[in-house]
């Protein structure tokens, strides 16, 4: 049994879309190299270009809440939290059984 992680980004408009999505491929680079780390897909909602989704998958609870305290990794999320349009969206620790090959 594994982890997926949900994050959902609602951000206002006065926010960097060049800067935020570059942070986002930063984190996705740090997110790799973490011990318990699967995989992830990001992007923005095709139906709200001010929404941007996150889904990963890792080996168990521990591993995602120590990422989620991986000093870089919370200095993005400070720096983007004064843009967010809505409180983050942020549903994790739900297990998952991967479907067989």
């Amino acid at each position: 049994m594994t982890i997926l992680s949900y994050l959902k980004f609602s951000m206002r408009e006065d926010f960097d879309r060049r800067d935020f999505e570059q942070d986002l491929r930063a984190m996705l680079t740090l997110a790799e190299r973490q011990p318990g780390y699967e995989w992830a897909e990001m992007g923005p909602s095709m139906t709200d270009g001010h929404v941007y989704v996150i889904v990963s998958e890792w080996d168990d609870v521990e591993r995602v809440r120590a990422w989620e305290h991986v000093e870089e990794h919370e200095g993005i999320g400070k720096k983007w939290e004064p843009h967010y349009r809505e409180p983050l969206l942020h549903r994790r620790f739900v297990p998952w059984q991967r479907p067989p090959a």
